[in-house]
């Protein structure tokens, strides 16, 4: 009688020797539709499926100015024609690679013929999209990534490059981080008047858009609780309600040496003002972020830290050298066209099931290619540092 690891590979290549599996063109199509059907973004957003590691999406730019007074006889001035200007995108498809256990009750019982391939697709796609969901926005690249959080440059950090941004942690414009209609109309009018009539998706997190339906529940003004300036809020649940957001009048210092990767103190110019047990980031929006908490303060220059550093720190680069007070509670909200945000999806998808017979359970190992841009970082609005209550 076959064994549950032979009926499986039997499934996909037909029984031959090899137990690695190389989804043809209609099964990745189907693996990606899967992964796509799971995330709130990829759903609503571009996904480019790739045969090639490398993809290059054209966009054409023209000028607002096109028009001007027409003189009979005369041709327009070779310097007003406005020429159609093509740019590119390229996708440049990184791979990556996952394991995904499946215990045996979470599989059908007859795990024969196509039936059983795209039950097991679905639910290892289910684990994969929310994975890709939350690496496409708040990765930050780094040149030896550890994770995938490291290997790309996400959606908010570029949307933070354009400055289109607006702070809810601001004290200057607001008197406190939580959401409102006020700070949504910042983070509109943040976007140049031209792309406003593409704008159509407020992405943001569940209990942000329950905080927002509350207060205006209980308010005497007419304001559409389910979102705002004619767009619907689409409830991203893995946007994150937990980033770090620096604390008002806190604890800062700068690094006066460089530590080296899992070291567990470090050397600043001044320690006054820090606190065992206060939580602190090094190097705040910036792709070596690392929070941590004082374990303690050592002396008038030495903070003891509860975790090691996962990397060294150069002391005299300014976007490594700074220690600052931080609490962990930041939330995001993204204004964007559905189609700015792109996911590049390579094809050449590998599945590698492995028996696992002692804990009844299969491990699949899956490979693949990814990639994320952005089509127009201005197009999008983004409010960081705003707070559920």
């Amino acid at each position: 009688m076959p064994t549950k690891a032979e009926k499986i590979d039997k499934v996909f290549n037909g029984g031959d020797s090899s137990s690695l599996i190389h989804l043809n063109e209609e099964q990745a199509d189907k693996f990606i539709d899967y992964i796509v059907d799971e995330s709130v973004i990829l759903k609503s957003a571009r996904v480019v499926r790739m045969n090639k590691p490398q993809k290059v999406i054209w966009k054409i730019w023209i000028s607002d100015e096109i028009l001007y007074p027409a003189q009979r006889g005369v041709a327009l001035d070779t310097g007003k024609r406005t020429t159609a200007t093509p740019t590119k995108i390229t996708l440049t498809a990184q791979e990556v690679i996952g394991e995904v256990r499946i215990l045996d009750d979470e599989l059908e019982d007859n795990i024969e013929g196509s039936a059983f391939k795209e039950h097991m697709m679905e639910m290892v796609a289910k684990k994969v999209a929310n994975q890709l969901e939350r690496v496409s926005l708040y990765s930050r690249k780094l040149t030896s990534p550890t994770s995938l959080l490291q290997m790309f440059d996400g959606f908010i950090k570029k949307i933070e490059a354009s400055w289109v941004v607006v702070d809810a942690s601001d004290t200057w414009t607001f008197t406190d981080r939580y959401i409102d209609k006020e700070k949504l109309a910042k983070v509109r009018k943040s976007i140049a008047t031209k792309y406003r009539q593409v704008l159509n998706k407020w992405y943001m997190p569940d209990d942000l858009a329950i905080d927002y339906e509350v207060k205006y529940e209980a308010s005497n003004n007419t304001v559409n609780k389910h979102g705002a300036f004619g767009i619907d809020f689409t409830k991203a649940n893995l946007m994150s309600i937990d980033r770090v957001v620096a604390v008002a009048s806190g604890f800062t210092a700068t690094l006066t040496a460089s530590p080296v990767a899992w070291a567990t103190s470090i050397t600043v110019d001044d320690t006054t003002g820090a606190t065992a047990g206060d939580e602190i980031t090094i190097a705040l929006d910036q792709d070596k972020e690392f929070t941590t908490t004082i374990d303690t303060v050592t002396d008038v220059t030495h903070l003891a830290l509860t975790d090691a550093l996962p990397f060294g720190y150069i002391y005299t680069v300014t976007t490594e050298n700074t220690i600052t007070e931080t609490t962990s509670d930041g939330a995001d909200v993204i204004l964007t066209p559905s189609y700015n945000f792109i996911y590049g999806i390579q094809r050449d998808i590998t599945i590698e099931p492995d028996r696992v017979p002692k804990e009844r359970a299969t491990d699949f190992v899956i490979t693949m290619r990814l990639d994320f841009q952005v089509e127009n970082e201005e197009m999008t609005g983004l409010l960081k540092n705003a707070k559920v209550r």
